[in-house]
Formats: structure tokens, sequence, C-alpha cells
């Protein structure tokens, strides 16, 4: 009978075990064929340092991986293993081909300008390398974070991290019908079509609670002022929770580890 119990008791904590995944910060990588893509799309996972299955979490939701998710990722397990963020899954976006695949999958438009406001010629972008926005938006809502929800336990909880036209693509989408309830957006590429993503939030009731966590550097002018009308927009609607930091001192791409790690303290607590 002895030996008996003490099976039961070694069955029984290998089942509560199993359920219980000690992660040492490996990529898990996934696909999806993708109909609104009409290819196949990889995406890369990065779970908690003790992930279980009876507990939930939020995700977060990284585009341009091939540059940002290992960044990500580290920061994201090492301060959800010490307590200062909240346990969370990173999804990775990579996007193909960088050089036009990229301002596809991010862009909703041709742009007839450039981020110092030279004016550029109809084959500058073109369908090419921009505009394809609403059909990675689809891939994005409809295929991806439902995929995620399915094979991993979380909270539906949902933050996007979007600098440069990722930023971009976070500030058009708050003009749509979107799940995330946390957006960081990197010196953002407001420029492109000449403020759309302002016009188009004017335009729009917005009413959805969300956190905005919005960085950006002074250069150039024209770049500038086209982020400050759009933070001014932002700062005029009541159900937006918007912190902003300007580095000063900082360039489009260096500003990104200190705009994450301060964003992510801010947001995901």
């Amino acid at each position: 009978m002895k030996k008996l119990i003490a099976l039961l008791f070694l069955l029984t904590s290998m089942t509560l075990l199993s359920q219980d995944t000690l992660c040492i910060n490996q990529t898990i990588r996934h696909n999806i064929e993708s109909k609104y893509l009409n290819e196949t799309r990889e995406h890369w996972i990065s779970l908690p340092f003790h992930y279980a299955d009876s507990l939930n979490y939020p995700v977060i939701y990284v585009l341009d991986a091939e540059w940002r998710f290992d960044l990500i990722r580290n920061i994201v397990f090492d301060l959800g293993a010490n307590k200062k963020i909240q346990n969370s899954i990173v999804v990775g976006i990579p996007h193909v081909e960088v050089e036009n695949k990229r301002g596809k999958d991010l862009t909703f438009s041709q742009s007839k300008i450039e981020y110092n406001g030279d004016k550029v010629d109809a084959t500058w972008y073109n369908d090419s390398n921009s505009g394809g926005g609403m059909k990675f938006y689809d891939y994005l809502t409809k295929e991806l974070i439902p995929h995620i929800n399915d094979v991993y336990s979380t909270t539906n909880h949902e933050t996007l991290i979007g600098h440069s036209y990722g930023g971009y693509f976070g500030g058009y989408i708050l003009s749509l019908e979107n799940p995330f309830e946390v957006i960081h957006i990197y010196d953002p590429s407001i420029w492109f079509s000449d403020s759309e993503v302002v016009k188009r939030f004017k335009t729009k009731n917005y009413t959805q609670r969300t956190k905005i966590h919005l960085t950006y550097q002074p250069e150039p002018e024209f770049h500038r002022n086209k982020i400050e009308e759009f933070i001014k927009a932002l700062e005029s609607n009541n159900d937006i929770d918007l912190t902003v930091e300007l580095y000063e001192n900082d360039t489009h791409n260096s500003l990104f580890l200190d705009s994450f790690y301060q964003g992510i303290l801010q947001t995901n607590k």
C-alpha cells in the first residue's frame, strides 16, 4: 500500500510539473500560411522564465523583429523574472525581406513626400515597397494574434512595439478597430503621406482606452514638427494615457533601447 501511495504521489507531481515549463530564454519559431498576405509568414516566440498553462500572460508584439526581437526578449525575460514587470510572452514579427517588404507591410499608402519635407515623384514609393499595410494588419489581427491566443495561455492583453515605419503603423491603426491596450511608438514616420496618421486620427472619435508611450528625436525639423502635431492630437483625447519623451541627444536608432526600457516599466506593471 505504501508503495502504491508513493507511486500515485509521484505521478501526480509529474502531472503538475508538466504544466510548468522552465524556459531558458530560447526562441521558438512558428509559421502561418497567411491567406491575407498569400505567403508563409514566420513569427518568433519567447516565453517567460516559469511558463505555466495554468497561468495567463500578456503578450508583447514586436515589429522589425529582425533587429529588435533579441534585444526585447532579453529585457522582458530579465525584468519579468525579477518581478519588475509582468511575466510576458514576446512575439517577434519579421518582415521577410527588409528593403521592400518591410515598407509594404508597415505603410498604408504611397507617400509623395520624404522625412525632411522634400517632394518625391510617383516612382519613389510604389506598390513594390509601400501601401500593403491593410493586408499586413489583417494578418496580424485575424491570423497571428488569434493563433497566439490559441497556442499559448494569454490574458488577451496585447502590446505593440513599433519604431520608425513601425511607429507610423502603430499610430495609423488608432483610426482602425484594433486589439491593443498598449502601443509603443518610437520616432515614428508621421511625415509619411504628409501626416495622414494625424489627419485620420482627428476625424475618428477614438473611445478605446489605450496607453501610448511615444518617444522621438529632433532631426530633421520637418520630421519633428509632424510628430509634435501628432502628440497634440493624442493629448486632446481623454481615452489615451500618453507618455512622451524627447531624446535631444539621440539619433533615430539610438533612442530605441531606452525608449523600450522606460516604456515597458511604465506600461507593463
